[in-house]
């Protein structure tokens, strides 16, 4: 039992993340004014600690802080600190005006967050940036959309599932674990985008494992594909998304390989059933009730946060996308342009052309841009919408998140957005002749 809590703290280092960024080329630039600044951190810390206690009783009028704690991401009374001397509330919003003490955010302070650092290996950094990106919102908003127009829309309705437990399941682990990422320095951040979000369990890399094994059995299920060109592949791209957050500096050694055993466990426990929950939301007359409501309702069983963070917003737009692409389907269904296939799999896998090529650039290229539009429209609607519903202002983006309408935005908002690439765009493409003959016939 201590030979495995010794390894698990080993994992958990971020001397073990700072030394892989180091073998990649990744170091401070200046590794005595990194020093300095680790110092000023724990001097601002403790300054801070002692405003905390003895002078918040002035700053924060009608709220309980009295027993407040700087504790590097834990919150006492639903509050928190985050190192600079700031109250968050209890959802997570900073507070500026009851406090005088967040405004007097010295130059020294504001150094304490940024890194200077050097890259020497250019290819692993442009590599590792890429290994990032596979999983994040754009690359989701891409690649299950190309999936469904251009190679097979049973396969994408189905990973979507999957994917769908994995996202919502890992982020909510996060906000119940509650574990901060690896502490900078002497990691170096080299990015920003998730860093609000708790590290534990890594959800890159539990989706970095359930996309492409999941598609690769799925695959094997539908067509004759060779298995260990396949496992490569699978392996390659899980191999690449967890390096990559390790490379960043946004997890520890253990958060990458909890996610990947979570990413192994959501496998074999969703994916029997994956099929028959496809064809019930496609075929069944009262699908979009019960999908849709599901989905919905999984927004709001999310585990409450103790600090806000992206995490419950981004599991939102999952909910949105697995939503209307059920309903998108529904409706194809329903009018009778989709309809089962005659043929059962396996089917064999369609070699490549240039017409395919062709083909599959211009549906993604229209695709894309309806996509842009549709967002671009329904954002700021679902925005005016709420903000008026819930009586505040569209402008304030920190009062969205209090009063909770960030949710439903995002929901909606992806939920149009993936009724376009599941209905509409079909209907467009087929309507200038670019569209597949057998999607239309892709309900196994």
């Amino acid at each position: 039992m201590e030979k495995i809590t010794k390894l698990l703290t080993v994992l958990k280092s971020p001397e073990l993340v700072a030394d892989f960024q180091k073998q990649c080329g990744v170091d401070f630039s200046d590794p005595e004014s990194e020093n300095k600044k680790t110092e000023k951190g724990l001097k601002n810390d403790e300054l801070n600690t002692v405003r905390l206690r003895n002078g918040f009783s002035k700053c924060a009028e009608n709220t309980d802080v009295a027993d407040i704690l700087k504790s590097n991401g834990h919150v006492k009374n639903g509050y928190s600190v985050n190192g600079i001397g700031h109250i968050s509330d209890k959802n997570g919003l900073i507070n500026h005006q009851k406090c005088e003490t967040g405004k007097q955010k010295t130059e020294e302070e504001e150094d304490l967050g940024k890194s200077s650092y050097k890259v020497q290996n250019k290819l692993l950094f442009i590599l590792f940036h890429f290994g990032a990106s596979l999983g994040n919102e754009i690359f989701y908003l891409i690649f299950f959309p190309f999936v469904h127009w251009n190679l097979d829309g049973t396969l994408m309705r189905q990973m979507a599932f999957v994917w769908h437990v994995a996202m919502w399941a890992g982020q909510a682990l996060k906000d119940i674990i509650c574990w901060p990422r690896p502490a900078s320095p002497p990691v170096i951040k080299l990015e920003s985008r998730y860093s609000l979000e708790y590290g534990m369990p890594s959800t890159h890399a539990t989706v970095g494992t359930v996309i492409p094994f999941s598609l690769l059995i799925l695959l094997r299920t539908y067509y004759e594909v060779p298995l260990g060109l396949g496992i490569l592949c699978a392996t390659v791209w899980m191999l690449l998304v967890c390096c990559s957050r390790i490379y960043l500096g946004m997890h520890t050694v253990l958060d990458v390989v909890a996610g990947v055993a979570f990413g192994c466990l959501i496998i074999p426990t969703v994916l029997p059933w994956v099929h028959t929950l496809d064809l019930l939301q496609v075929t069944h007359p009262l699908a979009p009730v019960v999908f849709i409501g599901g989905y919905f309702l999984f927004c709001w069983l999310y585990p409450k946060q103790k600090i806000w963070n992206t995490a419950r917003a981004d599991t939102a737009n999952v909910h949105g996308i697995c939503g209307g692409v059920a309903s998108g389907y529904w409706l194809l269904y329903q009018f009778g342009w989709l309809t089962k296939s005659e043929q059962g799999p396996p089917f064999p896998l369609p070699s490549p052309t240039w017409d395919w090529v062709y083909l599959s650039f211009l549906r993604t290229l229209l695709g894309v841009s309806v996509l842009a539009v549709i967002r671009g429209i329904f954002k700021p609607l679902s925005i005016h919408f709420l903000c008026k519903m819930y009586k505040i202002d569209k402008k304030d983006i920190q009062a969205q998140r209090r009063e909770g309408s960030e949710v439903p935005q995002k929901f909606i908002t992806y939920y149009m957005v993936s009724i376009g690439a599941s209905f509409i765009v079909p209907l467009l493409c087929s309507y200038l002749g670019i569209m597949r003959e057998s999607f239309y016939h892709e309900l196994y």
